[in-house]
């Protein structure tokens, strides 16, 4: 026994010894010849090359500066926390925006403020002034902004332009016009909708964009909150399931698409066997060695419902991929020039080659996704998470996890009926509540 309880303490003495080290070596590294950048993508993805050699040129403007880039993946958050724990950041951080957001509600990360009204690297202006829109706005926190949006990406309707020219079809901007595109592409022996029902994240943006267009977003957040008087049942919410139901009943979803596996839908659209393909604009990149020679892509924003013009939609859904300084950075004064770096023009050049949109105004689109900046300009405004609502708090997210997903993805896979569906999202609902209020006693 007393050889065990030796042979653990020498141990916790190494232990302590290798935190310490670690510590003594981190802070030295830490200092103003080293940046270190923990990057969510793995190395050999389009997205390596580029951060590698970014880092190398900006290095070279910085003689003696050493830029590490750690291939986190897409787990970052897993593999900064103990890094944050320890009071032993990294200089900069990037994922998704409402990935990050967690850490910045935890105020984990540094506020940009000053740093955003500071001239940008390469025009006379504030930094902050030089991104697209209000985009910023959704990622500020107590009105603190807190990250820096790099690449856009939103979710459209792609279309095949030959298609459209062959049948004379025009872009839909309502439901009505959008159905009727379906049943063209019917009646000339193209499947009209590609879908992979086995990717429930893919089917449920079915339910959640409709329901933007039948209801304002505020009301389909106080409906998910439980306010007194609100109900699925409503006949916003009921039409929103109506409409979306009737792609399955005139047959406008692919055969087979319920069992239809990733990419498997893709490919068919690709292939000219599917008229549209709803989806999230990382298609063209996703897409780029599957595409035949010469085909020419289009894109449409989800349609509109005439008979409800109150709702919202002219609301665009966007996110993110952003960088953020974590509290406690070595290294912040070169973390945020390498930020600003990172958001010139001439460093878009290399997002558009990557068929990223960059969230920069004036940085250009590649040409796979041409039109899009018309969806960030007014009359469309900007929401962002499930039916613009579930990246508001963590009770919406916890909301939208146990009440909308499964429901939501059961209904596009047909199995409620609409008024089905509305029935049971109260019923699971009023549960959802009822445990939230029982645990908070």
């Amino acid at each position: 026994m007393k050889g065990l309880l030796k042979g653990l303490a020498v141990v916790a003495v190494l232990f302590a010894v290798a935190v310490l080290l670690f510590h003594e070596k981190d802070t030295v590294a830490g200092r103003a010849n080293r940046l270190e950048i923990f990057y969510m993508y793995n190395e050999g993805e389009p997205q390596s090359d580029w951060v590698l050699d970014a880092a190398e040129r900006f290095g070279k403007l910085h003689p003696g500066l050493d830029v590490e880039v750690i291939f986190a993946g897409r787990d970052v958050l897993e593999k900064i926390r103990p890094r944050l724990i320890m009071d032993n950041p990294p200089d900069i951080v990037n994922q998704g925006g409402d990935i990050l957001r967690v850490l910045m509600e935890d105020g984990l990360l540094e506020p940009l403020d000053d740093a955003l009204a500071s001239p940008a690297m390469d025009r006379d202006i504030p930094w902050g002034d030089t991104f697209v829109g209000h985009l910023q706005d959704l990622y500020t926190f107590e009105g603190h902004r807190c990250q820096i949006p790099v690449g856009l990406f939103c979710n459209v309707i792609f279309y095949n332009k030959d298609q459209f020219e062959r049948f004379g079809l025009e872009k839909p901007r309502t439901w009505k016009e959008f159905l009727n595109v379906c049943q063209v592409f019917k009646d000339n022996g193209i499947e009209p909708i590609a879908a992979d029902g086995t990717e429930r994240g893919y089917n449920i943006m079915w339910i959640s964009a409709m329901l933007t267009r039948t209801a304002k977003i505020a009301h389909i957040k106080e409906t998910a909150l439980g306010k007194e008087g609100t109900s699925w049942t409503e006949e916003p919410f009921v039409e929103a399931a109506k409409l979306v139901g009737e792609l399955l009943d005139k047959g406008y979803i692919m055969k087979g698409y319920k069992a239809s596996k990733w990419p498997a839908a893709q490919i068919r659209w690709a292939q000219g066997k599917c008229g549209l393909l709803y989806n999230g604009t990382w298609i063209p990149k996703e897409m780029k060695e599957k595409l035949p020679k010469g085909f020419r892509m289009g894109m449409f924003r989800f349609p509109v419902v005439a008979a409800f013009p109150d709702a919202d939609g002219m609301k665009q859904n966007i996110g993110a991929e952003c960088y953020a300084i974590p509290k406690g950075a070595k290294n912040k004064a070169r973390a945020v020039e390498f930020l600003k770096f990172i958001t010139t023009r001439s460093e878009c050049k290399q997002y558009i080659k990557m068929d990223i949109a960059p969230a920069v105004v004036g940085g250009g689109m590649p040409e796979s996704l041409a039109g899009l900046d018309e969806l960030l300009m007014p009359p469309y405004g900007f929401m962002r998470g499930v039916a613009g609502i579930s990246a508001d708090s963590p009770e919406l997210q916890e909301w939208y996890r146990q009440v909308a997903r499964d429901i939501w993805n059961d209904a596009f896979l047909g199995k409620y009926t609409p008024d089905q569906m509305c029935r049971k999202m109260d019923e699971v609902q009023k549960r959802f509540h009822e445990r939230k209020e029982a645990l908070e006693k």
